[in-house]
């Protein structure tokens, strides 16, 4: 299933009485450099992994490093602890990024090649997060400069494609987390792009907004990298707060509640009915003054223009090629589907 992106791009505002999210710890690695990518996090461990050295390094959850396991690799772009293994992912391989699993003692047990996705071989993965016998991984490579800019794929190691895909805001979205139904997942700095935490509702497939990082408003470069939500607290791997030549990784720790979030909403509502849809397809603006709109078929070619206000506009979709469409009307972004 292509999840669709519902009308708008709210702000999720943290107040007072609501604590939506409220950064409550962070805690510092000094001296272990600002290759750490890969996380997970138990009752009392974190599991670091470096994209430098492939080490998985184990913390109590005040820092301590306790100890570290070598593995056959020098890469981790994501991270997660199996009750007897780990999976580590690597991006950039020659026929698509690399899923790896190794024992405990660091043996090598299986090996898979991520799928092709949408715009090409998979190459740039930001991150893991486990979902049953499932993973999810955002793609920060193929990404794009008009929306959707990047991705998120549910795939099954082993199976030939993924189970489920979901549009994301921002060109390099890297650490994914998993709270019940809701996606979290971060973006990176990339052309002006602000550096944030974003919440994707997959059961109603509408994003639910964002929350900056500690140091936006200092110099909107914390660079951060992999994230995990432990059942409790969720966990970014970042550097610390302001650019410094002795920048060390951090790992920031979020008490988020999704459901005592404050919305607000940027950009018009567009009604899209019914979906999915194998004849017509009905849009109109719910508020707002007329505007003109786009569709856009799945490989981003231009399908229909025209101007959409309060009344009906009606799409004949009889003859279009089954799959998934965007409708864009100034910054909002919908998707529907075509069956037939």
């Amino acid at each position: 299933m292509l999840h669709q992106l519902i009308p708008a791009l709210p702000l999720l505002v943290a107040l007072p009485t609501a604590h939506a999210q409220v950064l409550v710890d962070s805690i510092p690695y000094p001296g272990q450099g600002t290759g750490v990518w890969g996380i997970h996090v138990t009752a009392d461990t974190i599991f670091l992994g470096s994209d430098l050295t492939g080490k998985i390094r184990f913390s109590d959850h005040n820092g301590i490093i306790l100890g570290e396991l070598a593995t056959p690799f020098d890469f981790n772009h994501g991270l997660i602890r199996r009750p007897a293994s780990y999976l580590i992912a690597e991006d950039f391989t020659t026929n698509g990024a690399g899923l790896y699993e190794i024992d405990l003692g660091g043996t090598l047990l299986n090996s898979w090649t991520f799928p092709n996705v949408i715009g090409g071989p998979s190459s740039g993965i930001g991150d893991l997060e486990a979902d049953g016998n499932a993973i999810w991984y955002t793609m920060y490579y193929p990404d794009f400069n008009t929306y959707p800019f990047a991705y998120a794929y549910k795939w099954v190691p082993g199976d030939p494609a993924p189970v489920d895909t979901v549009p994301l805001q921002g060109e390099q979205p890297y650490g994914i987390a998993l709270k019940g139904d809701t996606l979290l997942y971060v973006t990176d700095n990339l052309n002006g792009d602000q550096e944030r935490i974003y919440a994707y509702d997959l059961t109603n497939e509408q994003d639910l907004g964002w929350i900056e990082l500690p140091d936006t408003p200092i110099d909107n470069d914390q660079r951060p990298q992999g994230m995990h939500y432990d059942g409790q607290f969720l966990h970014l791997v970042a550097n610390r707060q302001g650019g410094s030549a002795f920048a060390y990784q951090t790992v920031f720790k979020y008490a988020f509640d999704i459901n005592t979030a404050v919305f607000s909403r940027e950009g018009p509502v567009v009604s899209i009915h019914p979906s999915p849809a194998s004849d017509v397809v009905s849009l109109r603006l719910v508020d707002g003054a007329a505007q003109p709109f786009a569709v856009f078929d799945a490989s981003g070619k231009q399908v229909v223009t025209g101007i959409l206000n309060a009344d009906r506009t009606t799409l004949d979709v009889a003859d279009w090629a089954a799959g998934t469409y965007t409708v864009k009307v100034g910054p909002t972004a919908r998707r529907f589907h075509v069956v037939h």
